[in-house]
């Protein structure tokens, strides 16, 4: 196994707010098993579920010591036996794979997705997360259709963002909520018309602006009290996205409600989709890269600091704009 001066990794000691996170030098190959592919990573991702991870914290507790970080960009450096459609030179990205706050990561091959020309690695990692489960939500989930209209809340949001640009892609008329203030703005962005109403009005101000028609889709990041008001507001047949909770409680839903639309709840959580249904996921992730390579998706703002520089990523990390992803830089100067 060899090992050269420039190679590192971190490896996380102890659980805690703040972990006890430690470089570690000279880190000799692991060697490759059957399906198996090296990567000479470029920038690995510091994720909600990594910040839970390193302090205990998430569904997984690893034994320590251990390397952290679950998603990583780089380029092939070795394949294993039997591993097909990857050679050394590929950038790639791995997804899912404890141990990417390295110079160096081994992946099974049947995580890893190539990265399209004309995609930056950093715009790839820094994108997964927001643009992948608006993906997976709006085409997989959802089954957009051209004519679809779809409301997204928090539409200002990474996932809501990346929403809208989809939906648009795929001939949706898309209403959009944003918090202004005190208020929420409904803006139909087909004729690029705000209503700004107050929260406890958002029930009829989407009535207002939607009218009888309803929406078909809805694509809810926020839940708490924005949830109820759309479900209100579905179409018949419609299709509520669950995707997250980012206004703070996690709404309960009159079930009468989708009785009487024909409607449907449907979660959208990409984690499950990647131990449940592998093979959709990576190629799912592959359809996504090729829209932001074509400058149809716009790349989540992201910033990369040194991987060494493990105490001030930890802060960064808290204090970094909202939507900005924090990566985590291993390539050799």
């Amino acid at each position: 196994m060899s090992q050269t001066s420039n190679d590192f990794a971190l490896r996380c000691t102890a659980y805690g707010n703040p972990p006890e996170i430690h470089v570690i030098e000279g880190v000799s190959e692991t060697p490759l098993g059957s399906g198996e592919v090296r990567l000479a990573i470029d920038c690995s991702a510091f994720n909600f579920t990594d910040h839970l991870l390193v302090q205990g914290r998430y569904q997984e507790k690893p034994e320590l010591p251990f390397t952290p970080g679950f998603d990583a960009a780089g380029t092939v450096t070795a394949v294993g036996d039997h591993v097909t459609g990857f050679a050394p030179g590929d950038r790639v990205v791995s997804s899912g794979v404890c141990g990417a706050w390295a110079t160096h990561l081994v992946a099974p091959a049947h995580r890893l997705v190539k990265i399209p020309d004309g995609l930056a690695p950093a715009d790839a990692v820094a994108s997964i997360n927001s643009h992948l489960t608006a993906y997976h939500g709006l085409i997989d989930r959802a089954q957009l259709a051209a004519g679809d209209r779809v409301l997204v809340l928090g539409a200002n949001g990474a996932v809501g963002k990346a929403c809208v640009q989809i939906a648009r892609h795929n001939g949706a008329h898309v209403f959009t909520v944003v918090r202004a203030g005190t208020a929420l703005n409904i803006t139909d962005t087909a004729t690029d018309t705000c209503l700004s109403v107050a929260p406890e009005a958002l029930k009829d101000g989407l009535r207002q602006v939607l009218g009888k028609q309803g929406a078909d889709i809805v694509v809810d990041p926020v839940g708490d009290l924005y949830t109820e008001p759309a479900v209100r507001n579905l179409a018949w047949r419609g299709r509520l996205l669950v995707i997250g909770f980012a206004a703070g409680q996690i709404p309960k839903i009159p079930t009468n409600l989708l009785l009487l639309k024909g409607a449907s709840i449907m979660g959208v959580y990409c984690g499950g989709l990647l131990i449940q249904e592998t093979g959709h996921f990576t190629r799912q992730m592959a359809e996504m890269f090729d829209l932001m390579a074509q400058g149809i998706l716009t790349p989540s703002p992201h910033e990369t600091w040194p991987g060494r520089q493990f105490a001030d990523i930890w802060e960064r990390f808290s204090s970094a704009p909202r939507g900005t992803k924090v990566l985590l830089g291993f390539r050799a100067p």
